[in-house]
Parts: structure tokens; C-alpha cells; sequence
């Protein structure tokens, strides 16, 4: 057993992802998934855009913050900033900001988000102090490939509304963000992608797989979202979960690059 968990799970902490951790880690996702959909319908907080206001800064916290990590910058030398802990410790921060800024509403009448959005701005800040862009290729190559893909969905949108939606049409790009700087890291500075399935497909097709992989999953699962029955609360929900799970993760790629010393 020791030697099980050794080899799934200690040693590819913060390096790479193995089937069974990957299996695992998807399944205290979705359990964690589950449990704060319970919580936040007996809290009656709704899906709306004031949630998105409160939780956007704790997202791309997330990202920036794993990002420091892989160069070792400041405090974030540290195990607790590798990924996974560092979900489940951003995590734990945004549940208790939105859990004080429930009690401050309540109490003092002041909208729930202002509170998590004071805390997720100065997380931000700490990080910008910390933040010093050296590769300026890399940062580039990411902006102008992720530029192009938000006017291509963002055009599909503007022409063709029914066909998709504006936050689908941002859902969609911001895990493009991710496909944009996974890709430039791949192809000019000789990165690897850590997670299984699309590892296994950029090792036996190419790095490019990235963009259509993203594009023909996360817009199958919106048009699926938005065709079921469900609540608007449920639906709003998984948006939610799918755009963390996209930008997160793009930023957090995004930076890596911009941050490297070439």
C-alpha cells in the first residue's frame, strides 16, 4: 500500500499525473463539486452575476498563484501551492470569504461579493508584487493566438446569437486561453503536458489537438446544459465549474511562459 500511494501519489505530486490520480483527484472533484452545489442551495445564494463578480477574483488567483509556484517565486516555494493542493487551499479561502461576506450582508447590508471581491483584489495585488514578465515572446505568441480565438467565438456569437451564446462564446475561450499557452509552451519552449488524455494525443498527433479537443468538449457539454430541463440555478452552476476549470488553468499555463527566463 505504502508503495502504491508512493508511486501514484506522492512522487508525481506537483510533476506529473498518473491514471489512478487522475481518477481520484477527478472524483474528490466531483464529490466537491456536488457538496458545494448542497451549500450554496441551502445558503440560497444564486447562481448570478454577482456570484460571478465575488468568485472571478479567487479564479484567476488560482492560476496566477500556481503559476509563481512553478518558478519557486516568494512564499509560494512550497508543496501547498503545486497543484492539487492548491485548488482545495483557494478553495478553502473563497468559501470562508463568501461565508463572511453572507454574514456582513446580513448584518451590515453590504452585497456579499463586495466582500469577496475586497479579498480576492488584495490576494491579487500580493501576486502582482510578486509578478515580472521575461519572455516576452512566449507572452506574446499567448496573446495574440487567444486574441484571435475570442474574435472567432465572440464573431460567432455577434453573427449567429442563437447558435451561441455570449457566456458560452467566454466559457469557450477562456478554456482556449488554456489550449493557446499549453500549445505555445508545447511547440517553442519545450514543455509537456502533465494530464493523461491530452498527453497521450499530443505525443501521437501533435500539440494543435488542443484547440479542437477544447472547442468540439466544452461546447458539446454547453449545448447540453443549455438544452437540459434543469433549474437556471443548476445550469448557471456547471457553467460556473466549467469556466473555472478553463481559465484557471489558462492563466496558470499563460503566466508559466510569460515568466520564464530565456
Amino acid at each position: 500500500m505504502a508503495d502504491f500511494l508512493t508511486e501514484n501519489f506522492i512522487t508525481p505530486l506537483c510533476r506529473y499525473y498518473t491514471p489512478v490520480n487522475t481518477i481520484t483527484y477527478g472524483l474528490i472533484l466531483i464529490a466537491a463539486v456536488y457538496g458545494l452545489y448542497k451549500l450554496l442551495r441551502f445558503l440560497k445564494v444564486d447562481i448570478d452575476k454577482k456570484f460571478f463578480i465575488g468568485v472571478l477574483p479567487f479564479i484567476i488567483y488560482g492560476g496566477w498563484t500556481r503559476a509563481l509556484n512553478d518558478h519557486a517565486i516568494g512564499i509560494y516555494n512550497s508543496i501547498l501551492f503545486c497543484s492539487p493542493p492548491i485548488y482545495f487551499f483557494v478553495f478553502v479561502i473563497a468559501l470562508a470569504s463568501l461565508l463572511t461576506g453572507l454574514f456582513i450582508q446580513k448584518r451590515f447590508h453590504v452585497s456579499y461579493e463586495k466582500t469577496m471581491l475586497a479579498v480576492g483584489i488584495v490576494l491579487l495585488l500580493f501576486n502582482a508584487s510578486l509578478t515580472r514578465i521575461t519572455n516576452f515572446t512566449g507572452f506574446f505568441y499567448d496573446v495574440g493566438l487567444i486574441a484571435l480565438c475570442g474574435m472567432i467565438f465572440f464573431g460567432i456569437h455577434k453573427l449567429k446569437p442563437k447558435l451561441l451564446s455570449l457566456e458560452n462564446a467566454g466559457i469557450i475561450t477562456s478554456h482556449l486561453l488554456d489550449a493557446s499557452s499549453s500549445f505555445v509552451a508545447i511547440t517553442f519552449f519545450g514543455f509537456y503536458e502533465q494530464h493523461v488524455l491530452p498527453g497521450f494525443l499530443i505525443q501521437n498527433i501533435g500539440s494543435w489537438t488542443l484547440f479542437p479537443l477544447k472547442i468540439i468538449v466544452v461546447w458539446s457539454v454547453l449545448y447540453y446544459i443549455d438544452k437540459s430541463k434543469e433549474d437556471r440555478f443548476y445550469k448557471n452552476y456547471l457553467k460556473i465549474i466549467i469556466l473555472i476549470l478553463g481559465l484557471a488553468l489558462g492563466i496558470r499555463d499563460f503566466l508559466t511562459v510569460s515568466l520564464l527566463s530565456i
